[in-house]
């Protein structure tokens, strides 16, 4: 008998436990929940009774007999005989506070189900802040201020990342993050039970890196076209005043050479043309026009002193 005892009173120290801790459920301003009972199947009892932090009456329900609601409960709250289920509607902060159902078994109250309720306004939409750090070939910097009502959050973010600077501690518990994605700002406002999310786009505020591109290879470009063109004017002017002086220098050599006949070597030759002209009077002399004429067939001397000498002094080889 003694180890039965125990055990049953063991068993009792437990389900009080369990009944004297509260679910807490955190629930929107203007939503509904639904308190529920477990292991309502096998419950044996002549009275339920949901009650509003201890000492408010909400509903008692007799066992198929009958079911009145206090406190104009009937409008905000719904009960289901079946399960024994409460459903708070259009939940207020008013509301927040110890929800517990008990049954009358045997005379005596026994704790079925006991929540905590906290009632909460949704946090508001965030105000996002964007200003510009530094931008350098695309990849930019930015400082991101953050606020949600009575708190705030200061971030610096790229275009895939953000670290937080500094923030405030609200007394509502709303949370302000901030993250980046692909060039995104994300400002998050959330409590418990709602959050809000304001985005903008970094590009706003920094040159992307394909903007950029295209203008540096368009100047590299023009530079180098310009470049190219003057080194081809200059090279084209040179080629052709050099022609021009090789032509000419070729073309008197190979007059005063090729006349006289005479052959020269490529190596150390000195050449020297020594020409004497004197003009005969017209009656007498016709007028020469070649070097044959003048000197004639080999082996006939001049017949008068005005004629064409050429002196050709050869070097030693």
């Amino acid at each position: 008998m003694e180890p039965l005892f125990i055990t049953i009173l063991a068993f009792s120290v437990i389900s009080v436990s369990r009944a004297e801790e509260s679910l807490c459920l955190f629930v929107r301003e203007g939503g509904s929940v639904r308190l529920d009972v477990q292991g309502y199947e096998g419950l044996q009892f002549s009275t339920l009774s949901w009650y509003f932090n201890i000492s408010t009456t909400i509903l008692e329900y007799i066992i198929g007999f009958k079911l009145t609601f206090y406190n104009n409960y009937n409008i905000s709250t719904e009960f289901d005989q079946k399960n024994f289920t409460l459903l708070l509607k259009n939940v207020q902060e008013r509301d927040s506070g110890i929800y517990t159902a008990k049954i009358t078994e045997e005379g005596q109250l026994k704790d079925l189900a006991s929540y905590s309720i906290t009632v909460q306004e949704a946090p508001p939409t965030p105000e996002v802040g964007v200003a510009l750090l530094s931008s350098d070939g695309g990849f930019c910097m930015v400082s991101v201020n953050c606020s949600a009502k009575d708190t705030w959050a200061s971030y610096t973010c790229d275009h895939d990342d953000c670290t937080q600077v500094a923030n405030t501690t609200s007394p509502t518990g709303v949370n302000i993050i901030v993250t980046a994605t692909n060039g995104t700002i994300h400002c998050s406002s959330s409590n418990r039970v709602d959050a809000k999310t304001q985005s903008e786009s970094i590009k706003d505020f920094c040159t992307p890196i394909k903007d950029s591109f295209p203008v540096g290879v368009t100047v590299v470009t023009i530079i180098i076209i310009i470049i190219i063109t003057i080194v081809y004017v200059i090279y084209k002017k040179r080629r052709i005043s050099g022609g021009s002086q090789i032509q000419e220098k070729c073309n008197t050599e190979y007059a005063s050479v090729e006349g006289l006949g005479v052959e020269l070597s490529n190596t150390s030759t000195e050449v020297t043309v020594y020409e004497t002209v004197t003009t005969a009077k017209p009656e007498h002399h016709p007028k020469v026009n070649t070097v044959y004429d003048v000197l004639g067939p080999a082996g006939d001397p001049p017949t008068k002193p005005e004629s064409i000498y050429a002196t050709v002094n050869k070097g030693a080889s």
